[in-house]
C-alpha cells in the first residue's frame, strides 16, 4: 500500500531544511555558540553561555554532531544537519504518530505542517537554538512510540519512546519537565494504557536521576523572565526579522503560530462542532478534546495574565524564557488543523488535499528567509566580553557574555620597516548592549621588571559609526586599530605585548574577558606576529 502522507512528508521537507544547506552560517541570535560546544565535551554547555542544568544546552544536545565529525564532516556542516535532522525527525513523528487515527492524508498534512510551523523555523532560522529545536524533533518521537505501542505491543517502539523521552531531558531539562508532563496527561487520557504510563514514567525517572550529578550547574537567570511574556496580537503576526525578545509590546522576535496552522484549525474546529457529518473514532474524539485544551493551556502560560502561577510554583526557573512554552504546544496545534482531510471527505481527495498541501508550503515561504555569513566559524573563540568588573558579583539576569571575539591578530613591522602594530578583530554580539563602550589598545614593554605603556589608543569601535547599542545578536563586525610604535626602539619592537579590551568611559571600568582557556581578566593579551 503507498503511503503517500509518509512521501509526501519526506519529500516536502526539503522546504524545511534547505536553508542549512546554504552556504555560510545563519545569522542566528545565538550565533555561533552551538558550534563552539559541540567540540568541547561538556555535561552542560560552558563556552560563550551560562551553564545551568535546567535551562543551559545538554551534552545530548551535540550526541548526533560528534560522529559526524568523526565521520570527516565540517563543525558548520555537522551542526547543520543536526538542525536539519530536528525537522525530519519531527515531521516524520508527527506522521506515524497521527497515521491511524487521522488516515495517511491528514497525518502527512500534520507532518507538513509541523515542520513548516514558524515556531519551529523561528527556533532554529532566528534563534538559531539546537537544543530547542531538538526538543521540537523528539517530542513527535516519543508520541510516535507511545501510540505504535499502544496498537501494536512492539518493544521497540517501547524502546524509541523510552530513548527519546531520555534524550530530551539530557538536551534541555527545563523544557523536558513541561514536555513530561504532557505526555504524562496525554498517555493517562488519551491513550489510557498503563504501560504506556509506565513508559513515559520510566523515560522521566531515568532523565531526572541522570540529572542528579549535575545538580550544582545552576546560574543565573540569562534574562528577566517575567519581561518576556507574549501580547496576544503577537501570535498572529508582528513581523520576521532577526531580532531578539525584547521587552514591551513592541518585541520584535517572531511569535506567530502561523497563517495555515491557524487558518486550518479554525475551519476544522467549525467543521467538528457545526458542520461536519463523519463521525470520530472514541480515541480520535479524545484527541480532538486534548489537542484544544493542551493548546489553549500552554497559550495562556506564555501570556502575561499566567504571571501569578509562574510566580507561586516558581517554574520560571525551568525556561529562559516564557514564550518557549509556544514550541510545546505545536503538536497539538497542527493535529486540530491538519484533521481537515478526516472531517471532510471532499477535502481527503487528491485535488483538494493537494491544495491544502500548497497552501501549507507557500504560507510558510516568508519564514525561511534569513541572513548567511560569510565567515568560517573557528573551532573555538578568542574570548567572551561581557559585563564590568564591578558588576561581575550581581545576581542579576546574567549579562558576562555580551559578545564574543572570532579573532584578534596583531601585526607589527619589523625593526626595518614601518613603526606600527595593527590589530585586526572580529566579534560576534550575543545579546544586546546597554552602553556604547569604548576600545582601549595598549603596547606594553618590560623593563627591569617593570611594566610601561610605550604606546595607546582608545576610540568607538568601528570609528564611531556603528555605536554598541546598535549591535544585534548574531551580527559580525571587523575592525582595524593602529598603534605608533615610532617612540620605540627599532630592536625593542618585537619584545613588545599587547593588550586589548573594552571599557566604561564614564568611570574607566573595563569589560571583563574570559579567554579560550577559561582564564577571566579585564584585557586580551596578544603578541605581534
Amino acid at each position: 500500500m503507498v503511503r503517500i502522507g509518509f512521501w509526501t512528508v519526506l519529500c516536502l521537507s526539503v522546504f524545511a531544511w534547505a536553508p542549512t544547506t546554504y552556504p555560510g552560517y545563519w545569522r542566528a541570535l545565538e550565533g555561533y555558540v552551538p558550534l563552539f560546544n559541540a567540540t568541547t565535551i561538556q555535561a552542560v554547555a560552558d563556552v560563550a553561555t551560562t551553564p545551568d542544568v535546567w535551562r543551559g544546552m545538554g551534552s545530548a544536545t551535540f550526541m548526533l554532531v560528534q560522529p559526524l565529525l568523526l565521520l570527516g564532516m565540517g563543525l558548520e556542516a555537522a551542526v547543520r544537519a543536526v538542525f536539519a535532522f530536528a525537522l525530519i525527525a519531527g515531521g516524520l513523528g508527527v506522521y506515524i504518530w497521527l497515521q491511524s487515527a487521522l488516515g495517511d492524508r491528514a497525518a502527512g498534512l500534520a507532518g507538513v505542517l509541523y515542520m513548516l510551523a514558524p515556531p519551529f523555523l523561528a527556533t532554529i532560522y532566528i534563534r538559531g537554538s539546537l537544543s530547542d529545536a531538538l526538543i521540537m524533533g523528539l517530542l513527535p518521537l516519543v508520541l510516535a512510540g507511545l501510540r505504535v505501542f499502544r496498537v501494536r505491543r512492539t518493544p521497540a517502539a517501547a524502546g524509541a519512546a523510552v530513548f527519546s523521552l531520555l534524550w530530551m531531558w539530557r538536551v534541555q531539562a527545563g523544557l523536558a519537565v513541561f514536555a513530561t508532563l504532557l505526555l504524562l496527561l496525554y498517555v493517562l487520557l488519551i491513550e489510557r494504557d498503563r504501560l504506556s504510563t509506565f513508559i513515559v514514567c520510566t523515560g522521566a525517572v531515568a532523565g531526572l536521576v541522570s540529572l542528579i550529578p549535575l545538580w550544582s550547574i545552576q546560574g543565573p537567570p540569562p534574562v528577566a523572565f517575567y519581561d518576556h511574556f507574549v501580547y496576544f496580537f503577537q501570535l498572529f503576526g508582528n513581523g520576521w526579522q532577526v531580532a531578539p525578545s525584547i521587552a514591551g509590546w513592541q518585541d520584535g522576535y517572531p511569535f506567530q503560530l502561523g497563517f495555515a496552522v491557524v487558518a486550518f484549525s479554525i475551519v476544522a474546529l467549525w467543521l467538528r462542532y457545526a458542520g461536519s457529518d463523519e463521525a470520530l473514532a472514541p480515541f480520535t474524539a479524545r484527541l480532538w478534546t486534548f489537542c484544544i485544551v493542551a493548546t489553549i493551556g500552554l497559550i495562556l502560560l506564555s501570556l502575561n495574565m499566567s504571571q501569578p502561577l509562574w510566580r507561586l510554583t516558581s517554574a520560571d526557573r525551568l525556561l529562559r524564557y516564557p514564550w518557549q512554552l509556544l514550541l510545546l504546544a505545536t503538536p497539538w496545534l497542527v493535529t486540530m488543523a491538519a484533521s481537515l482531510p478526516r472531517l471532510n471527505r471532499t477535502l481527503h481527495t487528491t485535488p483538494y488535499w493537494s491544495v491544502l498541501m500548497a497552501l501549507a508550503v507557500l504560507s510558510s515561504y516568508p519564514y525561511l528567509t534569513t541572513s548567511f555569513t560569510q565567515l568560517d566559524a573557528p573551532t573555538q573563540p578568542v574570548a567572551a566580553v561581557g559585563q564590568p568588573y564591578q558588576d561581575a558579583a550581581q545576581q542579576q539576569p546574567d549579562q558576562r557574555d555580551q559578545f564574543i571575539v572570532l579573532a584578534a591578530a596583531v601585526s607589527a613591522g619589523a625593526p626595518t620597516e614601518a613603526a606600527t602594530a595593527q590589530l585586526n578583530v572580529t566579534w560576534q554580539t550575543l545579546q544586546p548592549l546597554a552602553f556604547d563602550y569604548n576600545v582601549f589598545f595598549q603596547a606594553l614593554a618590560e623593563e627591569d621588571g617593570q611594566t610601561t605603556v610605550v604606546a595607546q589608543l582608545d576610540t568607538q569601535p568601528l570609528q564611531g559609526l556603528q555605536p554598541a547599542t546598535s549591535w544585534q545578536p548574531g551580527e559580525i563586525f571587523t575592525d582595524t586599530y593602529q598603534l605608533d610604535l615610532s617612540g620605540v626602539a627599532p630592536a625593542a619592537r618585537t619584545d613588545l605585548r599587547y593588550i586589548f579590551g573594552y571599557y566604561d568611559w564614564r568611570d574607566g571600568q573595563r569589560l571583563l574577558v574570559t579567554d579560550a582557556a577559561g582564564i577571566t581578566d579585564d584585557k586580551l593579551v596578544l603578541y605581534g606576529q
